[in-house]
């Protein structure tokens, strides 16, 4: 329920705070006084649109802040995907508009956007007035309600539930069906490349290797001439430096006998041949190591070839191509599984397409009851609400499977589902088979049309009064406010339409502006709206009555502004009979 309302710089508002009581709070107040600002204060607290020009002539912002209790489990779970701590029962919702257009919204203290503003107000507060009535006439609400009415919202999430995996199922489908030839040329390019890469049995140091192979090569005759020369020099030739270098060594062993100082000079000249002879014999192997070889210069030319192709198509570096090759079969891999998959999913889609053909049409049978029952139960409460003439009727237009998934969109009525572009299951909903629009007439030998497009305020607010007496149990919104549901009616109206929102308001906090004395009359709480003018200001007041100032009140709605004994004596009668309808 709604506690407290602060309003502050709204329009003609100054500073204002209203406490409010559970059960039928009544506002009343003579001809523009400004009774409609309670509701546009409320409108602009709950996220409606608003523009600076609401602000209070002189001041910076308007500010207007809310504190509801809220006990409903549904409403506290909503609230606690958007409040860090919800411990109590009560939220305090602020919102402040500056002359700059700037919005600043809170929950319990936490910065929230209008938009959330909004998704909020409407689990809370319900509004139906001059221009409040979308909820009751949006087809989709209308659903909503009927499934209320018929506590079929377990049978409509089995539904969605079952839509929506279908849903999904088509759409994979159609992606693989769609992405089939692109598929297959993948897989096709996949298994090329896997097969390049895997054929050319590459090994991470392999360039450096075949690079200085390479360089080798190249270099082969330089490397025949240089070892030429230096076998020749060393041992091949008569004057070879190892030839000469033993006879040097013969030489001193001549003499090293006479003079021991020759033992350390022959010592050296030995160990100059033992190791010229050493590199003789290594000289020589790499000579037959180094004979040029043509074809294998072009094998390793072949070969650097293949990984520069490589390179360039698949990565810098080996490491980089064998990484794309691993890649490559692990997408190979999943390709390959999107092609199991799709039968497999086929056979799914067929199963799911059951259950939600099953489940649509139960949900439709179940809502047809529904719809009946509730119709009949609406159609009485209007002749009680002065709509004698009326007829209500709930049309469910119901979208009927043949051939092949094809639907016929014809309604209750035989009409189609008009600007319905439905050509398949798919198109649906995910509420179901059925279109619900609430069919109204209020003058005998007009047809049935939608309630969106003939309804007046005061019959939209009347069918709303007449649906709530009979959504208490389903009905969430914990506050309803009605605004116009007395036009164009009578004292006698007046007094069977305050009846029925006493009798919702045991399940609803009721907010209600009227100007008729009999509706005020059944107030569980009774407020008085004043205006008047001080130091060239306009201010509107809003005074909470006692049962005196109560009494004083009716008897001048009775009778304008001239109260009599008389018209106290009525207004006691209407009050006290009030009192005892419960």
């Amino acid at each position: 329920m709604l506690s407290e309302l602060y309003i502050s710089n709204f329009a003609l508002i100054d500073d204002i705070t209203v406490k409010f009581n559970k059960g039928l709070n009544i506002f009343t107040g003579a001809t523009g006084v400004g009774k409609s600002l309670i509701i546009g204060a409320l409108n602009f607290l709950l996220g409606s649109r608003a523009t600076n020009d609401i602000v209070r002539t002189g001041k910076k912002d308007v500010s207007v802040s809310g504190v509801f209790i809220i006990k409903n489990e549904h409403i506290r779970e909503k609230l606690k995907e958007h409040i860090d701590s919800f411990d109590d029962e009560e939220i305090i919702i602020q919102r402040n508009l500056d002359q700059d257009g700037r919005n600043r919204c809170r929950l319990n203290n936490q910065p929230i956007t209008v938009p959330l503003l909004k998704e909020i107000g409407e689990l809370l507060v319900n509004i139906h007035g001059q221009h409040e009535h979308e909820s009751l006439t949006k087809p989709l609400n209308q659903l909503i309600i009927l499934d209320g009415f018929g506590k079929l919202d377990t049978n409509r999430n089995k539904f969605t539930e079952v839509y929506t995996k279908a849903i999904e199922k088509e759409k994979l489908i159609q992606s693989l069906n769609e992405n089939q030839e692109a598929r297959k040329k993948q897989i096709d390019l996949y298994n090329f490349e896997i097969n390049e890469i895997e054929s050319a049995c590459l090994k991470p140091d392999e360039p450096d290797i075949l690079e200085k192979e390479r360089f080798i090569l190249a270099n082969s005759e330089r490397i025949q001439t240089t070892l030429s020369y230096c076998t020749d020099s060393l041992y091949e030739s008569d004057n070879s430096i190892i030839s000469r270098l033993k006879e040097i060594s013969n030489e001193l062993s001549k003499v090293k006998d006479i003079d021991n100082s020759f033992e350390n000079p022959l010592e050296v000249c030995n160990q100059s041949l033992y190791q010229l002879e050493d590199a003789a014999i290594t000289l020589s192997k790499c000579v037959e190591g180094h004979d040029f070889d043509p074809e294998r210069l072009e094998q390793i030319e072949d070969r650097i070839e293949t990984i520069r192709r490589l390179k360039n198509k698949y990565g810098e570096t080996i490491e980089d191509i064998l990484s794309y090759c691993k890649e490559s079969k692990s997408k190979l891999e999943q390709l390959l599984k999107e092609n199991e998959d799709l039968g497999s999913t086929e056979k799914e889609l067929v199963k799911l397409r059951k259950s939600v053909t099953d489940s649509g049409k139960n949900l439709t049978q179940l809502r047809k009851k529904a719809g009946a029952k509730l119709s009949a139960l609406v159609k009485k409460e209007l002749e009680g609400l002065g709509i004698t003439n009326g007829r209500f009727d709930i049309d469910i237009s119901t979208i009927d499977m043949t051939n092949a998934g094809q639907f016929n969109l014809e309604g209750d009525r035989g009409r189609p589902l008009a600007g319905s572009q439905i050509r398949s299951w798919r198109d649906a909903g995910s509420s179901g088979f059925d279109h619900i629009e609430f069919m109204f007439s209020s003058n005998p030998g007009e047809e049935l049309k939608p309630l969106r497009k003939i309804a007046s305020g005061g019959e939209i607010s009347r069918i709303m009064l007449a649906l709530k007496r009979h959504l208490a149990s389903a009905d969430q919104t914990p506050v309803l406010i009605f605004d116009e549901i007395d036009a164009n009616i009578g004292g006698r109206m007046g007094r069977i339409i305050g009846e029925k929102l006493r009798l919702v308001s045991q399940s609803h906090q009721v907010i209600c502006i009227t100007h008729l004395p009999q509706i005020a009359s059944y107030a569980e709480q009774h407020f008085k709206v004043n205006k008047f003018a001080k130091s060239n200001k306009t201010f509107v007041t809003i005074d909470t009555l006692s049962n005196d100032e109560r009494l004083e009140e009716i008897a001048e709605m009775i009778r304008g502004t001239e109260k009599t004994d008389v018209t106290r004596k009525q207004a006691k009668e209407m009050i006290d009979d009030a009192e005892k309808f419960l």
